[in-house]
């Protein structure tokens, strides 16, 4: 088999055993990779009475026909789930080394199920797999466990995806870390650690057999050049992930203090780009296959946090543990990102998490004897650091937040609730969403809950050009997209949906893409994989894949019970108007919103409410699908 290793690694750990099988060519076909054909995976295995924390539900690990390959920057595995913070279908996505090892060792997927008894580890060494005690490991953050199997293995190059304190903890909102790189959302580090699973160490030195090398190199290097020559990529370059803060103040939708303002942050020139960079950032490094080299080394050489040091830093620290929570402390930041990594937990949510809770201690709901004397008003950074320990070890009021955002407000009550801004049970840190009307209906029809990743509108943020409105009359059919405040956004939703979902099947990094940068075209990189595969998939076939995968995620929720009364935006977004700056006094008008999930419905092929017409899922030859869900 070209471009694809060709098999699904399946690991029981209950009963300790692992198996071999191929991957199927209907999985390929149709979903082609990553998050494609983890997601039908999910569909079929994990059904609608399995809990997530159970040793019946199942991680899915997956990479594309070009992981491995030196396709530029495709140097992402998506890792997918049974969410243990929403229920529904969740996964999480990360750079690094470890794809390209998965797939040199052999295989495209991984799939883990059962539950072991004692904390075990998964080792891969090219065609050999055992599962090997981990007791030793237990309890060791993710830096040190990488350090110590690379030292047990005698493979210095090993690749290590692992979970923290955070994870073996349960604490829903546990990642999974490989070399600085978290798959964060949805608690996929926690279900990892439901299984006594503490890490996968992947040691792949196998070539991948392409169908065409020749055109596949030429190609390759021409996009590498195009990269090389761009100025589209400098930001990233030379900021990594500092640069969207400053940013998106300057556009209006900033978010701070807990949507409580939005932009205008009165500690905003501390996280200017060029600032930051020389006064913390040492060096670049690169993840495989990838010459951009956003990632950031940073060492903090004055202060009470001097001596932290780190070799990745992103726009999902600074926004939410800076403007998100009141705090203009960069050094802190530093301090806050390295404890998140080792003990592995999403900072996004976590961010917001402390920053919901600065709003209840702030209003009264919480007071310092629920949070144990630790001190949660704005832009305390020592209060939360002190709350990232807790919420690691579930201690005190941490225990509370480690439950994630939502499920901590329900405990409390209404007042906390009318906190907490979220879509489908996920809450979102950094930008404020309801002038920007695209964003909220992407958040709220994204198959993981409120999620920029899973689709955004970029044409209507202001202050960055990325469409002409004679484009955009052509591609969506009305210029009234560009408005931020327009509800004209339906067309435009599913056009970005798709295209997110495309980069996630080819696992490429979306700074690569980009919004603005198209340096590298889907048309180059289908053509990679045609070389790669022999698989011919023309733009209309492409758009049927991504299409294909936004269905299949969107039976599996249906399935879980989501529908009509679920697309939609909860507290603050819902209920309140935008409280200063350009935007002040915008808020979603529900009559038009209402319009907006017609029109959006309609455009996919769904009934009234939300649910994949027997129709739709044929069409997309996905019968067996509408069989399970027993549509008509």
């Amino acid at each position: 088999m070209k471009g694809y290793a060709g098999f699904i690694l399946r690991v029981d750990l209950t009963r300790r055993k692992v198996e071999e099988e191929p991957l199927s060519e209907e999985l390929r076909t149709n979903f082609v990779g990553g998050r494609g054909i983890n997601s039908k995976i999910l569909f079929d295995e994990v059904g609608p009475k399995v809990e997530p924390l159970s040793p019946e539900n199942k991680l899915i690990f997956g990479t594309s026909p070009l992981s491995g390959t030196p396709t530029p920057s495709v140097a992402r595995y998506t890792v997918t789930t049974k969410s243990p913070l929403t229920g529904i279908l969740g996964d999480g996505n990360a750079g690094g080394f470890f794809s390209a090892a998965i797939k040199k060792s052999g295989y495209d997927f991984i799939i883990i199920e059962g539950k072991a008894d004692t904390p075990v580890y998964l080792w891969i060494d090219i065609d050999k797999v055992e599962i090997r005690k981990a007791n030793h490991l237990w309890g060791k953050n993710t830096w040190e466990t990488e350090r110590l199997i690379r030292d047990e293995t005698g493979v210095k190059k090993a690749r290590v995806a692992s979970i923290g304190q955070a994870g073996e903890n349960l604490v829903r909102i546990a990642s999974i870390m490989h070399e600085e790189r978290s798959a964060s959302r949805c608690g996929v580090g926690t279900v990892m650690g439901s299984k006594n699973l503490k890490a996968i160490a992947v040691h792949g030195t196998k070539g991948v057999s392409l169908g065409n090398p020749e055109a596949f190199r030429t190609l390759t290097k021409s996009l590498y050049q195009k990269i090389a020559h761009s100025k589209n990529y400098d930001p990233f370059r030379k900021y990594g992930g500092i640069a969207g803060t400053a940013l998106t103040d300057k556009a209006g939708f900033l978010a701070v203090r807990n949507y409580q303002q939005t932009a205008e942050f009165e500690g905003i020139a501390h996280f200017d780009r060029d600032a930051v960079a020389k006064e913390f950032f040492t060096g670049s490094k690169g993840c495989f296959a990838c010459s951009i080299r956003c990632s950031k080394r940073y060492e903090v050489k004055e202060g009470p946090f001097a001596g932290e040091k780190g070799n990745k830093i992103e726009e999902g620290c600074f926004t939410p543990c800076g403007p998100v929570c009141g705090n203009a402390n960069m050094p802190s930041l530093f301090r806050m990102n390295n404890l998140a990594n080792q003990y592995g937990i999403d900072l996004i949510e976590l961010g917001q998490g402390i920053a919901t809770a600065m709003e209840w201690y702030e209003k009264g709901i919480i007071s310092l004897e629920d949070t144990d004397g630790i001190l949660l008003n704005w832009g305390n950074y020592d209060g939360m650091i002190e709350m990232i320990h807790q919420v690691a070890f579930r201690k005190g009021f941490g225990n509370l937040l480690a439950e994630g955002s939502v499920r901590a407000a329900k405990k409390l009550g209404q007042k906390a609730e009318a906190c907490v801004s979220h879509a489908k049970g996920t809450v979102m840190a950094g930008i404020d969403i309801r002038m920007l009307k695209g964003a909220a209906l992407c958040f709220a029809t994204s198959t993981r809950g409120a999620d920029h990743l899973r689709g955004l509108v970029p044409v209507e943020f202001p202050l960055i050009p990325v469409m002409k409105p004679e484009e955009a009359e052509r591609i969506f059919g009305s210029k009234d997209v560009l408005n931020p405040t327009s509800y004209k956004k339906a067309s435009a939703a599913i056009y970005y949906q798709h295209l997110a979902a495309l980069m996630d099947v080819l696992e490429i990094c979306r700074f690569a893409m980009g919004l603005a940068a198209r340096d590298l075209s889907f048309d180059e990189l289908f053509k990679l994989v045609t070389f790669a595969t022999g698989m011919e998939i023309d733009q209309d076939a492409r758009m049927k894949v991504a299409e294909r995968v936004y269905n299949v995620e969107r039976a599996f929720l249906v399935r879980e019970g989501i529908t009509r009364k679920d697309d939609c935006l909860i507290g603050k977004w819902a209920t309140e108007t935008v409280p200063n700056g350009p935007y002040k006094g915008e808020m979603i008008d529900q009559k038009e919103w209402g319009k907006m999930l017609n029109e959006y419905y309609d455009l996919r092929g769904w009934d009234k409410n939300g649910i994949p017409t027997r129709k739709k899922l044929i069409e997309l030859n996905l019968k067996e699908v509408a069989d399970e869900l027993h549509l008509p």
